[in-house]
């Protein structure tokens, strides 16, 4: 046992990672703590289980070496073990760093050495090579594999030592100062060049306070996290959720998602808006399939879910609420009353269905600079379409031209190794320049209209919002991603990559068919076609999409097309696919 001093063991008054830990584990019991699938079974974690785990892993971690200021890499999936592991750092007093387990090699490499990491925490072997070769300095320490050469150590024996020193001398934890850096967060927009996002201890503990008077949680709550920690919403959510105690499950793979929702029952989670617009459509193409009676009565609640004015205490709603929005809650688990949705703007109207349907989603906005969140929804002020409103503890405001400013003590350090950057970011008055267009309405809710980097100007001097052209071709069943083309062109074009899944589906009933052969078809090609006149109709003539082009190669984070947050990387994908594009002019 052990006391940080000025600290108030039952309150919610902490200002450090370190305090949390000590708040966790002083506050709560809870046998069903973290949560983790071993050969398809939930395997639980209590409290005073990953307390005496983080405690020894700590002071294995002395005894390899590692000390308060060290950089510690966390490269590894999503766990109770990441989250083990990320304490243990901490309680020493060293630096982590998150990696994205699917990051390119060139990235990985990239990150290590601009964060001059001396440690890395790793559960795939497979990327070992990716890593070694370039780092003959680097110390592993393994996770789900043993590797017996210098430079290698296990996590499960680092433990037993860990606990023998524990029984000998006992544990002593470090304490920070509120401003020493908690964590390197590397970010690379859509740019694709990682940055490293310096946030400190004052910066992640304020988003936890700022929350938690926005969103209360019961003890007996369930979270489902199917987002990598390695993403500060993620991350900062998570910690929020260990604040109070509550039982967290893992999923092991995003394929598996809609199966441990039915197994799980959470009562909240956070999901990326493109993981929701699948559902979305998913539920459009199920209810497409239904014999004759089904499908027109589906079809029919579907409609009616879309209207914002819907009213939930007419006849016709308790109708469709017994029949069919009950089922589509199913999907989700039946008890799930708190979905939080950030990462990306959601489309307005896939939250007004979602939130008619009895499935509550509460929209935020942030930046990993923010440590994320600057403005949310939440159960005690919800306004579908906007992002919320701003954080308690932040301060916003909107410049001529309409960008949006923050401040706050969420706001990073600043970028490591990155001064001018960091200057360029944050103005001599505190204020952190978002690069966001936005709006606030009377009642105080932020409207984020576009990114000012991707309002392109075409050859002809007209202005084109391309991020609101491009999720509306989303919407279509057949296209995963659309990339508006028009800056300096003389009129707009599109490139439509498509969606893998629908493919998939109807290749199990022709195993010879190729992914070309299936988007060639001609009923397919006049379906998107059509589908590009109506919403050509609701632009302005110079944002009109005049041509584009279907890409059938794979779209993903490892081969750079995606930001590890489900981003388009703009940049890459004009520079990879330049050929296509001066093909449409």
């Amino acid at each position: 046992m052990f006391i940080v001093k000025g600290y108030t063991m039952n309150s919610y008054d902490f200002k450090t990672y370190s305090e949390l830990f000590t708040h966790i584990t002083t506050n709560y019991k809870n046998n069903t703590f973290l949560n983790y699938l071993e050969n398809g079974e939930y395997k639980n974690i209590s409290i005073e289980t990953f307390k005496n785990k983080v405690i020894c892993l700590s002071l294995a971690m002395k005894d390899l070496g590692i000390k308060a200021g060290d950089k510690v890499a966390i490269f590894a999936n999503s766990s109770p073990f990441w989250l083990i592991f990320d304490f243990a750092i901490h309680e020493v007093g060293a630096i982590s760093v998150p990696i994205f387990s699917n990051i390119s090699s060139k990235n990985l490499n990239f990150e290590i050495q601009d964060a001059n990491i001396k440690y890395i925490f790793i559960d795939n072997e497979e990327r070992i090579k990716d890593i070694e070769d370039e780092n003959s300095e680097l110390i592993f320490i393994t996770h789900n594999f043993c590797i017996k050469e210098d430079r290698f150590f296990n996590v499960d024996d680092i433990l037993i030592i860990g606990q023998q020193i524990c029984d000998s001398k006992g544990f002593e934890a470090y304490i920070p100062n509120e401003d020493e850096i908690f964590s390197i967060i590397y970010t690379s927009g859509n740019t694709g060049t990682p940055k490293g996002v310096m946030l400190t201890h004052k910066n992640i503990v304020s988003q936890l306070h700022d929350i938690n008077t926005l969103i209360s949680l019961k003890q007996n709550e369930t979270a489902l996290s199917l987002l990598p920690l390695a993403h500060i919403f993620e991350r900062t959510v998570m910690s929020y959720y260990l604040s109070r105690g509550i039982s967290i499950y893992f999923v092991d793979e995003i394929t598996n998602v809609a199966n441990l929702l039915k197994v799980v029952k959470p009562t909240i989670m956070t999901a990326v808006p493109r993981l929701l617009e699948k559902i979305y459509n998913k539920i459009q193409t199920n209810i497409s399939n239904k014999p004759f009676i089904g499908k027109f009565i589906a079809s029919k609640a579907f409609e009616y879910a879309q209207n914002e004015s819907m009213n939930k205490n007419s006849l016709l709603f308790s109708i469709f609420d017994k029949i069919v929005y009950s089922k589509f809650r199913d999907i989700f688990g039946s008890k799930l009353g708190k979905l939080i949705s950030g990462g990306a703007a959601l489309p307005k109207d896939i939250s007004v269905f979602f939130n008619n349907i009895g499935v509550p989603i509460y929209q935020g906005y942030g930046l990993t600079e923010f440590s994320p969140v600057i403005s949310t929804n939440h159960p005690k002020a919800n306004k579908i379409g906007s992002t919320g409103r701003v954080l308690p503890s932040a301060t916003i405001k909107i410049l001529e031209d309409g960008e949006l400013l923050v401040k706050g003590p969420s706001l990073m350090k600043g970028y490591l190794n990155q001064e001018k950057l960091t200057n360029e970011t944050i103005d001599n008055q505190g204020w952190l320049h978002t690069g966001d267009i936005a709006r606030v309405d009377e009642q105080g809710y932020l409207y984020i209209t576009s990114r000012k980097k991707e309002v392109f100007k075409t050859s002809t001097g007209e202005y084109v919002a391309a991020v609101q052209i491009e999720q509306k071709l989303a919407k279509n069943k057949y296209i995963e991603f659309a990339v508006i083309i028009a800056n300096n062109r003389k009129y707009t074009t599109a490139l439509l990559f498509v969606d893998k899944e629908i493919f998939n589906e109807a290749k199990r009933l022709n195993k010879h068919l190729t992914i070309q052969e299936y988007y060639n078809n001609e009923k397919i090609t006049s379906e998107i076609n059509n589908y590009i006149k109506e919403v050509n109709k609701d632009l302005n003539e110079w944002e009109k999409v005049v041509q584009y082009k279907l890409i059938t190669n794979d779209i993903s984070i490892e081969t750079g097309e995606l930001t590890p947050s489900m981003k388009v990387c703009r940049a890459f994908i004009e520079q990879k696919y330049e050929n296509d594009i001066n093909s449409m002019y």
